[in-house]
């Protein structure tokens, strides 16, 4: 009976506690919700984009400012760029029709082309070695001759008398006559070359496959020259007032704001207002010149 007479004392004391808590959240508000909200609000300013002119970007001896008249300079050597450029695809193509040509042609003739190749190799081998011996024995036989034929040192005397005077003033056609007179007695005579060449076989002469891939080298190696005078045109033309690396970042930078602008993304590389405004208004020009 006693805790029967306690229990409406009780639920009235819960229910007290729960209007004094209300009326506290009422008059101070509910931390915990206070709290989201507070950390939603910072989360959503930090996410929020910042305007390109509030990125401040870092200029030096290579990233260079883009103002209004270095933007101008930019354009118009883009514009003779562009003409300078003029004629390079064609000749590109006809570089590549002549590499297919040539891939085509090794496809067909390379082995027998490679296999004439290794046997010229070997003849020039061949022929060197027959050189080098019969070097070797003419100058063995001299050596033996030198001090003890009297007809070898007669002509060595007659030749001193002649021309040693002239070789000593720089006269080169009697230093040349002298050269003849001591290498005839050491180098291989023309006899010694025809004996070389028939113990060794034959030169292969170039086959109509080999001259036609001399040919296709010739066209490939030209075009690749016309390519290579094209480009430093263009370079030429590019450079202006800037140099090849102010002018490779310059472009780079150029390209990320045309990118950024044609995305639609608020988050853009960094630029100075400055910038901006000179970018907007050559932006049409820039977008056609710019690749």
């Amino acid at each position: 009976m006693r805790s029967s007479r306690r229990l409406p004392f009780i639920l009235a004391a819960a229910f007290l506690g729960l209007l004094l808590a209300s009326s506290a959240q009422a008059r101070i508000g509910n931390p915990i919700k206070k709290a989201k909200e507070k950390l939603q609000k910072a989360t959503e300013q930090n996410a929020a984009p910042q305007s390109p002119a509030a990125q401040a970007p870092e200029f030096d001896d290579v990233t260079v400012e883009l103002t209004n008249t270095r933007i101008e300079g930019i354009v118009r050597s883009l514009d003779k760029a562009s003409e300078a450029m003029a004629g390079r695809e064609a000749v590109v193509e006809k570089l590549n029709r002549a590499l297919d040509e040539k891939g085509k042609h090794l496809e067909k003739n390379g082995d027998a082309i490679r296999a004439l190749q290794n046997k010229r190799d070997e003849l020039i081998t061949c022929y060197h070695d027959g050189y080098r011996a019969a070097t070797d024995r003419k100058a063995e036989e001299y050596s033996k001759r030198a001090l003890t034929d009297p007809a070898l040192r007669e002509k060595f005397s007659r030749a001193a008398q002649e021309d040693n005077a002239a070789a000593a003033r720089g006269d080169s056609a009697a230093i040349q006559r002298l050269q003849k007179t001591l290498t005839s007695e050491i180098l291989p005579t023309s006899e010694d070359s025809a004996k070389v060449r028939q113990s060794c076989g034959p030169m292969p002469p170039p086959t109509p496959a080999e001259v036609k891939l001399k040919q296709l080298d010739a066209q490939c190696a030209d075009y690749e020259e016309q390519i290579r005078a094209i480009d430093k045109k263009v370079a030429d033309a590019q450079q202006g007032e800037l140099n090849p690396q102010q002018w490779g970042i310059a472009l780079e930078r150029i390209r990320a704001y045309l990118a950024w602008k044609q995305s639609g993304s608020k988050s853009a590389p960094p630029f100075t207002q400055q910038e901006i405004d000179a970018l907007e208004k050559h932006r049409e020009k820039l977008q056609a010149a710019v690749k």
